[in-house]
C-alpha cells in the first residue's frame, strides 16, 4: 500500500482508491488526467480562433516611462494612437496583430519603429500564455514523465525527444515553476486564479537560463473576460528585464468554434 503526504491526499491517486491496484505509471497517467482537468485550456475544447480589437494608450505609456511626452515625438503619438489594431490567435500560429489602418510613415518615420515594437508586444504579450491555453505546457506525445512527491507537493520529470524539463506542483496541482533545459535553457513561474472552467493564469514570469539567480525575467499579468462560454484575455501588461510596461486591453472579442483536435497524442508515463 502506497502512503502520500496528507496535504496531498486529495489530488492523489490514493484518493481515488487506484492506489493497492494500479502501477506506478498507471498512478502517473491518472495525476496527469486530474492535472490536465484543473486547467482552463480554451483551446483543448472547441475554440478555434479569436479575433479582438487592441485598445492602447500612446501618451500614458509614453508618460510612464520617461515622464512625459516630448514636443518633439507628440505628432508621431498622435498619429499612432489614430491607427486601429486587431489581433488575431488560433492554436496554430498563435498571435498575430494587424493594422485597420496604417499612419504616414514616410512623413513621420519614427512611427514605423514604434509600430514594430508594438506589434512585437501584443503577440508576444498573449503567445506567453499559448502553451497553457493549449495545455501543451504538461506532458504531450512521446513525452515521458513522471510525478514525485516533494515538499512543496509534486515534481513533474519531463524526458523526451528534444525534451528535459521538470514542473512544480502544488498539492492541489496548481503550477507554481519549472525549468527547462531542451528544448532552449531556461526557466518560468507562474500564478493562477480560479475561474468558472478551471484555473486560468495571471501571471508568469520566464528567463532565458536555467539560472533562478539570473536577471533579465520578463513578466506577464492578465486579466479575464467572458466571451461567449470561454475565458479569454481582457487586459495583458509585459514587464520586460527594462523598466518599460506595456499595457493594452482586448475588446470586441469574437471567436470562432469547431470541433476539438487534440494537440499531440496521449504522453506515456516513465
Amino acid at each position: 500500500m502506497c502512503r502520500l503526504p496528507a496535504s496531498a491526499a486529495l489530488f492523489s491517486a490514493c484518493a481515488f482508491a487506484l492506489c493497492q491496484n494500479l502501477s506506478s505509471d498507471s498512478l502517473d497517467q491518472a495525476l496527469l488526467a486530474k492535472t490536465r482537468s484543473l486547467y482552463d485550456a480554451p483551446f483543448t475544447r472547441n475554440l478555434l480562433s479569436f479575433d479582438c480589437a487592441v485598445q492602447f494608450d500612446w501618451k500614458k505609456h509614453v508618460a510612464a516611462a520617461i515622464g512625459s511626452v516630448p514636443p518633439a515625438l507628440a505628432p508621431a503619438i498622435n498619429q499612432l494612437q489614430a491607427v486601429q489594431h486587431r489581433v488575431t490567435v488560433d492554436r496554430a500560429s498563435g498571435a498575430v496583430v494587424s493594422a485597420v489602418s496604417t499612419p504616414d510613415q514616410a512623413t513621420l518615420p519614427q512611427t514605423s519603429r514604434l509600430e514594430n515594437i508594438f506589434d512585437k508586444m501584443v503577440a508576444g504579450g498573449l503567445n506567453a500564455w499559448m502553451p497553457f491555453s493549449t495545455n501543451v505546457i504538461l506532458p504531450m506525445g512521446t513525452t515521458k514523465y513522471s510525478f514525485q512527491h516533494v515538499d512543496a507537493g509534486y515534481k513533474v520529470i519531463l524526458k523526451g525527444d528534444g525534451v528535459d524539463a521538470d514542473l512544480l506542483l502544488t498539492p492541489e496541482l496548481r503550477m507554481t515553476s519549472g525549468v527547462s533545459e531542451l528544448p532552449q535553457p531556461m526557466r518560468f513561474s507562474t500564478s493562477f486564479i480560479d475561474g468558472p472552467h478551471g484555473y486560468l493564469l495571471s501571471a508568469v514570469k520566464t528567463g532565458s537560463t536555467t539560472d533562478t539567480s539570473a536577471a533579465g525575467d520578463a513578466t506577464f499579468t492578465y486579466t479575464w473576460q467572458t466571451v461567449q462560454e470561454f475565458q479569454l484575455p481582457s487586459t495583458v501588461t509585459i514587464t520586460p528585464s527594462n523598466p518599460e510596461s506595456w499595457r493594452y486591453t482586448l475588446i470586441d472579442c469574437k471567436v470562432t468554434t469547431g470541433i476539438t483536435v487534440n494537440v499531440g497524442s496521449p504522453p506515456k508515463a516513465k
